[in-house]
Formats: C-alpha cells, sequence, structure tokens
C-alpha cells in the first residue's frame, strides 16, 4: 500500500483501471466456465433421463416377448408336436399350432415371423424363417433362457431387412425319461421397433444423436432410419462403456459421448452430442460479452483520459505556482493563482490564495505568538511540577503503615499494631495483584478487615466464617466481598445494641455455581426500603440511597452486582433479603471457575 501511495496520480489511476478491467474480465470467464458446467450437467441430466426412458421401453418389450415366447414354448399342444411318432397326428398338432402362433404374433407389433424347430428335424413356421434361423440354433447354451442374437441383415425375406432373431431351447414337460430334456428351439424373428417401440425417435427432438447397437456394433435404433443396420464407428464403440461423458474427436468435430451397456439384449446404447451445438447458445452469449467488453473498454478509456487530464492538468499548474513560491522570489509572492476545474482543486487554489493573503499578517504576529508560547510553557511546567508534588506515592504510605506497625509493637500498643497491620495488607491488596483471585484470597483480607472492625467496636459483634475446601479455591473478582462484609456491619450490626453475630458462608452448588452468603442478625429493613433495593438493583443503578434515610446507602451492593453481571453475565449477580428486626443476607452467585483445592474453613 505504501508502494501505491508513492506513484503517481496518472499511475495510481492507470492501475485503478488495469484492476477493474481485470475484475470484469475475471468475472466474465468466470461466468462463461460456471455456465459451461451448468450446461454439461443439464446435458448429463437428459442423456441419463433419455436413457432411462429407452431402458424402461427396451425391458417392457423384452419382457412381453419373453412371456410370449415362454407360453409357446410350454405350450401342451407345441410340445406334443416336437415329440410325436405318428406323422398323422403330427399333422393335427401343427394345424392347432398355426393357429395358437398367429394368435401370439398378433398380440405384440413387430413379429415377423415364428419358427418351431425341433430336434427330430420336424419344423414349422408362419412366413418361411426355418431356412433362415435353422443356422442359430446351435448357438443358444444350455444355460441361456432366452438369447438375442442382434442385428440381422434377411434381405427381403421379411417387410424389415435388418430384424433382430431371438431364440430359446423348449424343454419337455412330459413325464417319462425326456423330462426337462431339450426337445426344440423356438425362434421369434422381430423388427427392431418391437423391441425399441418409439424410443429409438425421441433424440430426433434435440440435438443429441442416441445409437442403440448390438455385440457387433451393428446400429439397431437411431434417429435416423437410413443409419439402421449399418456399424457404428470403430471409434467410439472401441470405448469402454461409462455413463461419465467423454469427449470425442470425430470427423473433425468434438462429441461428448456416453454409453451404458444393455446386457439383457446383448446391446449397448450411445448418446452423442456435438460440442458446438451443446455449446451453441453460450457461444452467442460469448460474443455479445466480447462485443460488450470491447465497448466497454473504448469508453472507459475515453472517460479515463478525460478524468485524468480534468485531474493533472489544473494539478501541474498548481505544482509550478507553488515551486515559484519555494524559490524564495518576493515578487512572486504577490501573485495569485486562478485555476478552473473540479471542485476540489478551486478550493485549493482559493485557500492557497487566502494562505499566502495571510504571510504578510502572520510574519508580522510571529514575535507575539513566540512569546506567548514561551510563557505558556512556563506556566504548563509550573503546572506539571504542583501536580507532581500533590502526588503520594503508594508504597510511602504502605512502608509508613509499616513503620506505624512497628512502632507500635515497640511500644506495646497491640491494638494499633494489629490494626497497622490489618491496613496495610488491605491497602497492598487493593492496589497490587491480578483482577481474578481465589476466594481463600478475598477471605484473607475480610479477616483483616474484620480484626480492624471487632477492635474498632470492642467485642460487640461475632464473626462465623463456613467456607467449603471447593469454594475457597474458586476464582472471584478481587474486592468482591468485602464491601458485601463492610456493608453489614455499617448498616446491620453498628445501631445494634445487644451482641450481633455475622455469618459468612461459601459453596459450590450441584449446578456448578459458587454462591457466597452474607448474613448479619442486625436492625434489617423496612418491606418498602427492601423493594426499593431490589428494584435498584434489578436495573443495575447506583444510586439507589434515599435522601430521608441517608445512613443506607447500597452504592458498595449495586457496584458489586454491576461487576459480577459484566464479569460473567446476567444470569448471575446479588439478591438481597431483609427482615425489620431480624437481619438481612445477601447472596452473591456466580459461575464456579476453580483454580485450586483448599481446606474448608469452620469457624463458628
Amino acid at each position: 500500500m505504501s508502494f501505491y501511495r508513492k506513484l503517481s496520480i496518472r499511475s495510481q489511476l492507470s492501475f485503478i483501471a488495469a484492476s477493474i478491467a481485470a475484475v470484469i474480465l475475471t468475472i466474465i470467464v468466470a461466468t462463461y466456465f460456471q455456465m459451461s458446467g451448468i450446461i454439461r450437467d443439464n446435458n448429463e441430466r437428459y442423456t441419463k433421463d433419455l436413457g432411462a426412458q429407452i431402458k424402461e421401453t427396451v425391458h417392457a418389450n423384452k419382457d412381453v416377448i419373453d412371456r410370449l415366447m415362454t407360453n409357446i414354448a410350454y405350450n401342451e399342444d407345441v410340445q406334443k408336436f416336437l415329440i410325436e411318432q405318428n406323422a398323422a397326428e403330427a399333422y393335427v398338432y401343427s394345424k392347432k399350432i398355426n393357429s395358437l402362433l398367429i394368435n401370439m404374433g398378433n398380440l405384440k407389433e413387430g413379429i415377423l415371423d415364428i419358427v418351431v424347430l425341433g430336434e427330430n428335424g420336424r419344423w414349422y413356421d408362419l412366413y418361411g424363417g426355418n431356412k433362415l434361423v435353422s443356422y442359430y440354433a446351435n448357438s443358444i447354451a444350455p444355460e441361456d433362457s432366452i438369447r438375442y442374437f442382434g442385428l440381422k441383415d434377411f434381405g427381403d425375406m421379411y417387410p424389415s431387412r435388418n430384424v433382430i432373431p431371438v431364440g430359446m431351447n423348449m424343454r419337455s414337460l412330459q413325464p417319462g425319461e425326456r423330462f426337462h430334456s431339450v426337445i426344440g428351439t423356438l425362434f421369434f424373428v422381430i423388427d427392431p421397433k418391437a423391441l425399441i417401440g418409439r424410443a429409438g425417435s425421441l433424440s430426433s427432438e434435440s440435438a443429441t444423436l442416441v445409437y442403440l447397437v448390438d455385440g457387433d456394433n451393428n446400429i439397431m435404433s437411431s434417429g435416423d432410419p437410413e443409419e439402421v443396420g449399418s456399424r457404428l464407428s470403430g471409434i467410439i464403440a472401441g470405448r469402454p462403456a461409462s455413463t461419465k461423458p467423454m469427449n470425442l474427436e470425430l470427423n473433425g468435430q468434438t462429441y461428448v459421448v456416453q454409453k451404458e451397456n444393455l446386457p439383457e439384449i446383448n446391446s449397448m446404447m450411445v448418446s452423442m452430442i456435438p460440442m458446438s451445438e451443446l455449446f451453441s447458445d453460450i457461444s452467442k452469449i460469448r460474443r455479445l460479452e466480447l462485443v460488450i467488453s470491447v465497448a466497454g473498454a473504448a469508453v472507459m478509456l475515453v472517460l479515463f483520459r478525460l478524468v485524468a487530464n480534468n485531474i493533472l492538468l489544473p494539478l501541474k499548474k498548481l505544482m509550478s505556482f507553488m515551486n515559484n513560491i519555494k524559490r524564495g522570489d518576493l515578487d512572486k509572492l504577490k501573485n495569485r493563482i486562478s485555476l478552473q476545474g473540479y471542485a476540489e482543486i478551486t478550493v485549493m487554489s482559493t485557500g492557497l490564495n487566502s494562505m499566502l493573503d495571510q504571510v504578510d499578517h502572520l510574519t508580522h504576529q510571529l514575535l507575539e505568538t513566540n512569546a506567548m508560547l514561551y510563557e505558556a510553557e512556563l506556566e504548563n511546567k509550573k503546572s506539571e511540577l504542583t501536580f507532581l508534588r500533590s502526588q503520594i506515592n503508594p508504597h510511602f504510605l504502605y512502608n509508613t503503615l509499616e513503620m506505624v506497625k512497628g512502632m507500635a509493637a515497640v511500644r506495646g500498643v497491640h491494638e494499633i499494631r494489629d490494626i497497622a497491620k490489618s491496613l496495610g495488607q488491605i491497602f497492598r491488596y487493593s492496589i497490587k495483584g491480578e483482577n481474578m483471585v481465589t476466594l481463600q484470597t478475598e477471605m484473607d483480607i475480610v479477616e483483616s478487615y474484620m480484626q480492624i472492625q471487632q477492635i474498632r467496636f470492642g467485642g460487640r459483634f461475632k464473626v462465623d466464617y463456613e467456607m467449603s475446601g471447593e469454594a475457597l479455591g474458586c476464582l472471584i473478582p478481587k474486592m468482591i466481598l468485602q464491601p458485601l462484609v463492610e456493608n453489614a456491619v455499617f448498616h446491620g450490626l453498628e445501631l445494634k445494641e445487644s451482641q450481633g453475630t455475622l455469618t459468612i458462608r461459601g459453596s459450590v452448588h450441584d449446578d456448578q455455581v459458587l454462591v457466597l452468603t452474607v448474613e448479619d442478625d442486625g436492625l434489617g429493613m423496612e418491606p418498602e426500603r427492601l423493594a426499593q433495593v431490589a428494584e435498584a438493583l434489578h436495573r443495575q443503578d447506583r444510586d439507589i440511597g434515599s435522601r430521608n434515610e441517608p445512613r443506607v446507602s447500597s452504592i458498595g451492593l449495586a457496584n458489586v452486582n454491576n461487576r459480577i453481571k459484566l464479569t460473567f453475565g446476567s444470569e448471575y449477580g446479588l439478591d438481597i433479603g431483609s427482615t425489620l428486626g431480624e437481619g438481612t443476607k445477601i447472596r452473591l452467585r456466580m459461575p464456579a471457575r476453580r483454580n485450586v483445592h483448599v481446606q474448608g474453613i469452620d469457624r463458628r
């Protein structure tokens, strides 16, 4: 950034213009690739949907053909025709199966011929297909249920030159030695449309080319009927089947190709779309973006030159004028500059002229100003000296207390010694150390404070401590408990005529909350006053004292409550309960954040 600030304005403007152009170009390129990815994904989904439709159609038609063949193969008349030894009886059965085969052929459009071949050389067909399909009888393996032989050219024998022979072994159902043995072969000669239906023409509705090819790469179905029967390009057919799209160069054009096997009919489905067709729309958008980018760059260049000249020319004139002044030519100091341009440069020229108008006047006032500054500096030094003298070194106070304690010990005034010792500990604790201390450390200071108060009041009240070791190891804000103890002494026990008791408790509850309780059996508060204090604490109001009751000052309580809420959250803090004539109980809640585990305190 410092390097950028050192550049000339023209260089900075050029850098900004280049950055804007780079950002726009990046956005255009990113948008183009994003759109390309979306188009690829949409084409892949469309191809998958189209393939699913074709597979569904093929499976449905195959299922119909398989059922028809099964019905014929295990028909009683057909079985008797194949195994009957008597020629006359076989002729009778042939008449019966003729009607059966005609009816079965009419149930499914595209069945061109049905041929029954027996093991004993007996055969029957509808339209002369016996001599064409008998060649394939021995190609059916015993484990094959129904076999599709792919696309075959049977010449002019049938209305469709390219047909698909489908064969299955016929097994005997007659009881005896030949039960379930092969007694013949059943063939269907079908038009490819009988298997594929209209699914083969779906691709004609878009630029996608969809082919159904057999095991020999012969095209069984295509959007172009003229391609049926021809062989698919070896470059395409040689690639392994994959539902993931791949790019393929063919005849100087790039295609996006997807392939999927259909093992049930010994074939494969191939979808192809030219890359140019796939991205034809986005190519138009790219050309439009290019034209807009060139036009925008030209406009930006013109605007850049206008802005640069509008900024730089007045600046050059101003810099030349300032260089003349810098050379110290007194005659030049009387000249003034007039700049026409943008508002800022006009303000600068006006300000410079005003500055030059004041140079002479400021020169005459220079000595007087220096004298005034010198006097002000002297006064400032005097004030600093006075302030330093008014400061009291905390270490001096602490050392003085130590001296008082030593003198009291020497002279046998043990009360003064104890008070000075406790006060020194409290003073040192308040000005040193961390903001968070253990409850054990805080209790040491509370005990020092209570020692001073008990000396002062001469045993008018006693103090009970009930602290668990788990509680004493918890971290709390420094000087958080002493104000509560002080409040109990001065507002609860000081004015009580009989001996009082102050109880300080600390424990960790099951919900990992540290609860500290300061309870006295002093004067207590009236219900109205208690409600005022509780409401003020709830509002986190520091000034909750009453002008009619100056003895009740709860600034310390509000301060403790605010500190707890600011440190740990609004769910923690202080609550107070009191009964007039019976005493006051203050409870403090905060999270139990453990530091160490110490021995508990129980002094009652």
